[in-house]
C-alpha cells in the first residue's frame, strides 16, 4: 500500500534522488571545516603560520549560515542553493591555486560564504520537500553528515597530502560541484511560498568584527607579546563594537541574537559551556594530526586515523547520555562529569611523545571524545527546554553559534599559544647548534620538513622541543575544560518538556549554527517526540482507535488512516489503494468506507465525500488535542502562531506510513494479548 507522502515535485523527480544530490555537497562543506589539520605542516612549510587558512572558513561559514538562512526563506531555496554552489566552486578553485598566504586566506573566505549556504539550505531543502512526520529523520540525517565529516575530513586531508599535493583538497571539490549544481538545477523545483524577513546585517557584521578583534588580541598578545597599550586598545576596540552591537540588536526588526536572552541563565551558562566544547574540540581536531606527524613521526593520513577513537568515543557517549536525559530528565550532571574527563584526556596527552604507543594515544584521545560527547548535547536540551516560544528559534542558534565561537577561540589560542611555545623551545634547543645554511629556528618553526636536514642527535632535541610545546599547549587548555565543568555546577535544573531529547546529534557537531525559526523548531522537536517515543505513538494511535466511538461509526482504526490519506488531497487514484485490500486481518478497508458512504469509488479513483470530509475533519481535531498535550509546557494557547501551525501539522501528520506499520503491529499482537489472557484467566478459574 505504498502511496505518495510528498509533495508533486518529489513524486515526479523522487526524493532519493534529490536527497542523493543535496547530501554530498553538504559534506564537501563539513568537511572543509578539518580537511585541512593534517595539511598545516605541508602549508606551514610553503607560507608561513596556516592558522589563519582554517579561522577564515570557519569564521565566513558561520557569519553567512544564519543571512543564507534568511535569505532562502525570502526569496527562495532553490537560486541561492544554486549561488552557494557556485561561489564554493569558485572558492575552491582558488584556493588550489593560491600561490601567496593572504591571497588563499582571502580565498577560504569565500569559499566559507558558500559553504554557509550550503550547510544552512540544504537542511532548509529537505525540509520542504519531506512531510512533517519524516522531517526531523531527514534532517538528522543530515546533522550527521557533520559527525561523519569529523572522522573523514582528516581522513581525506591526509590521503591527499601523501599521495598528491595539499591543492588537490580543494581541486576535488569542483567536478563534485558541477555535477550537483547541474542535477540541481534540473531535481530541485522552486518553492512557491516565501517568507518576509528583516535581515540584521548590521548586527552580523558587528558580531564578526567583535570575533576577529578578540581572535586577533590572543594571537597578538600570547605569540606576539604586545605591550601593555596596545593589548588595552585592542581591549577598548572590543567592548566599543560590543556596545554598538547590543544597541543595533535593541534596534533590529529581527536581531540575530536577541539582547534579552543573556538575561536567561540556562541561555548564558549552557552558551559558555557549548563555547568551552568547541574550544577544546576544535582546539585537538586542528592540531593533533601536526603533533602525531611532527613528535609521533607518522604519516599525513595515519594522523587522520588516530583521530578516530576521539570521534568514536565522542558519537557513542553522545548517543549515551541523550538517552539518558530523555530517561531521566535529569542533564546538568553530564557537563561536570564530562568536561573533568575531557580535562583528564588533555593532561594525559600532555604526557605524549614519540614513545606513546598507539593504545596509549587512542586511550587518550579517546578520553577527550568520550567527555565531550556526555556534554555536547546538553547545552541546546537545556536551552530549547527553558525558553519561550518566541525565542526557540534564535535561542537554539545563539547557543550553537557560541559552540561555533568557541571553536574558532580554541583554534586561535591554540596556535598562539603553540607558535610561542616553539619559539623559546626550539630557540633554546638549537643554541650553540651549527644549523645548515639558510636554517634558523624560525625557519624550522614555521617548516618542520626542515627537521630531515638536521644530523639525529640535533633533530631527536628539536623534535623534543617540539613535543615539550604541545605539552605546554594541551595543559592550557585544561583549565578551559574545568570551567566548562564549574559552569555546569550552575546550570539552573528545569523540569522537562516532553519535547526534550530531540536534538539532531549533527547540529550539536557541526561548527556551523543551527539557524530554523521558532515554529520550524519546535515542528522538528514535536515530530521527533512522535516518531520515537512510545507515550506519544500511543497517543496518536488512539486519535485512530476512538475516532468510531466518537462520529465515525464503528470503523477499524486503519480504515481511519485510509481516509485520512484520501483526506489530504481530496482524492487518489485507484491505483493506490486495490479494492478488497486488508490490513493484517482487519477487513477489506475500503469496502468499509465506501459501505459508511464516506468515500466514493469513481472511474478516476477514491474520492472522499462530505460525510468522510466531516469524519476527517473530527479526526484532526482529535489529533490536535494529542499534540496539545504533547507540547506540556509550551502553553500553545498563549501563541497565535503556534496554534495555527498545530493545526497545519494535525492534517499534515495523519496518515502518515508510520502510523500504518503501527496500527498493523497493533491488530497483529491484540489476539495474542487477548488469548494470553484468556489462558491466565482459566488457570485462575482451575
Amino acid at each position: 500500500m505504498a502511496v505518495q507522502t510528498h509533495g508533486p515535485a518529489v513524486k515526479a523527480r523522487g526524493f532519493g534522488v534529490i536527497f542523493g544530490v543535496l547530501m554530498p555537497v553538504m559534506m564537501l562543506a563539513a568537511i572543509d571545516q578539518t580537511i585541512l589539520a593534517p595539511a598545516l605542516p605541508a602549508l606551514a612549510s610553503q607560507f608561513g603560520s596556516p592558522a589563519w587558512v582554517v579561522l577564515a572558513y570557519m569564521l565566513a561559514l558561520i557569519a553567512s549560515a544564519v543571512l543564507w538562512g534568511r535569505l532562502g526563506d525570502q526569496f527562495g531555496r532553490k537560486p541561492l542553493f544554486m549561488a552557494s554552489l557556485a561561489i564554493f566552486a569558485l572558492g575552491s578553485a582558488l584556493s588550489g591555486l593560491a600561490w601567496r598566504l593572504d591571497a588563499l586566506i582571502a580565498y577560504r573566505v569565500l569559499q566559507g560564504i558558500g559553504g554557509g549556504g550550503i550547510i544552512v539550505l540544504t537542511q532548509a531543502l529537505v525540509g520542504d520537500l519531506v512531510p512533517p512526520r519524516e522531517r526531523g529523520r531527514y534532517q538528522g540525517l543530515c546533522g550527521a553528515v557533520f559527525a561523519v565529516s569529523s572522522v573523514v575530513g582528516p581522513l581525506f586531508g591526509g590521503f591527499f597530502i601523501d599521495h598528491l599535493s595539499w591543492r588537490w583538497i580543494f581541486f576535488v571539490n569542483l567536478p563534485i560541484t558541477v555535477i550537483m549544481l547541474a542535477a540541481s538545477a534540473i531535481l530541485l523545483e522552486p518553492k512557491s511560498e516565501r517568507e518576509e524577513h528583516r535581515i540584521d546585517y548590521l548586527g552580523t557584521a558587528l558580531l564578526m568584527g567583535i570575533t576577529c578583534v578578540v581572535m586577533a588580541t590572543a594571537i597578538g598578545a600570547i605569540l606576539y607579546a604586545w605591550s601593555m597599550m596596545v593589548i588595552l586598545a585592542a581591549c577598548a576596540a572590543a567592548v566599543l563594537l560590543t556596545l554598538a552591537w547590543l544597541l543595533a540588536e535593541r534596534r533590529a526588526a529581527e536581531p540575530i541574537l536577541p539582547p534579552r536572552l543573556f538575561r536567561h541563565p540556562v541561555f548564558s551558562i549552557g552558551s559558555a559551556i557549548d563555547c568551552a566544547v568547541g574550544f577544546v574540540l576544535f582546539g585537538c581536531l586542528i592540531y593533533l594530526p601536526m603533533f602525531l606527524q611532527v613528535v609521533a613521526g607518522v604519516s599525513a593520513l595515519h594522523s587522520g586515523l588516530y583521530l578516530i577513537p576521539m570521534v568514536l568515543g565522542m558519537l557513542a557517549m553522545s548517543i549515551l547520555s541523550g538517552h539518558m536525559i530523555s530517561a531521566t530528565g535529569q542533564y546538568r550532571p553530564y557537563p561536570v562529569v564530562g568536561m573533568v574527563i575531557a580535562a583528564l584526556g588533555l593532561f594525559l596527552c600532555s604526557r605524549m611523545d614519540g614513545s606513546t604507543s598507539m593504545p596509549a594515544m587512542s586511550l587518550h584521545l579517546g578520553l577527550i571524545g568520550c567527555g565531550l560527547g556526555l556534554v555536547v548535547q546538553v547545552p541546546v536540551i537545556a536551552v530549547q527546554n527553558a525558553v519561550d516560544y518566541r525565542d526557540l528559534g534564535v535561542a537554539t542558534s545563539g547557543v550553537t553559534l557560541f559552540r561555533a565561537f568557541g571553536g574558532l577561540m580554541g583554534i586561535t589560542v591554540f596556535s598562539a599559544i603553540l607558535g610561542h611555545q616553539l619559539a623559546v623551545r626550539v630557540g633554546a634547543a638549537i643554541r650553540g647548534v651549527r644549523l645548515p645554511e639558510g636554517v634558523d629556528g624560525g625557519s624550522i618553526q614555521r617548516d618542520p620538513a626542515i627537521l630531515a636536514q638536521l644530523p639525529s642527535a640535533d633533530r631527536t632535541r628539536v623534535i623534543h622541543a617540539f613535543a615539550e610545546s604541545f605539552h605546554a599547549t594541551f595543559l592550557w587548555m585544561v583549565p578551559v575544560a574545568l570551567a566548562g565543568a564549574a559552569l555546569g555546577l550552575f546550570l539552573p535544573r528545569v523540569r522537562l518538556r516532553p519535547t526534550a531529547g530531540g536534538t539532531d546529534l549533527g547540529e550539536c557537531l557541526g561548527g556551523a549554527p543551527t539557524v530554523r525559526s521558532s515554529g520550524s523548531e519546535l515542528e522538528r522537536l514535536l515530530t521527533a517526540l512522535m516518531r520515537n517515543d512510545p507515550k506519544a505513538q500511543e497517543k496518536v494511535s488512539d486519535v485512530y482507535s476512538s475516532l468510531g466511538a466518537r462520529g465515525g461509526g464503528d470503523c477499524p482504526p486503519e480504515s481511519m488512516w485510509a481516509l485520512c490519506r484520501i483526506a489530504r488531497t481530496g482524492s487518489i487514484s485507484g491505483g493506490m489503494f486495490a479494492p478488497g485490500d486488508t490490513l493484517a486481518g482487519s477487513g477489506p478497508i475500503l469496502d468499509r468506507l465506501l459501505g459508511d458512504s464516506l468515500i466514493l469509488r469513481t472511474d478516476n479513483g477514491l474520492l472522499i465525500t462530505d460525510a468522510g470530509r466531516e469524519v476527517a475533519d473530527r479526526l484532526r481535531e482529535s489529533m490536535r488535542g494529542a499534540m496539545n498535550q504533547l507540547l506540556d509546557g509550551w502553553y500553545p494557547e498563549d501563541s497565535p502562531e503556534l496554534l495555527k501551525r498545530i493545526a497545519r501539522l494535525s492534517g499534515e501528520c495523519l496518515g502518515d506510513d508510520a502510523d500504518l506499520t503501527r496500527l498493523r503491529a497493533e491488530q497483529s499482537a491484540a489476539p495474542a494479548l487477548a488469548s494470553g489472557r484468556d489462558r491466565s484467566a482459566g488457570r485462575r478459574s482451575r
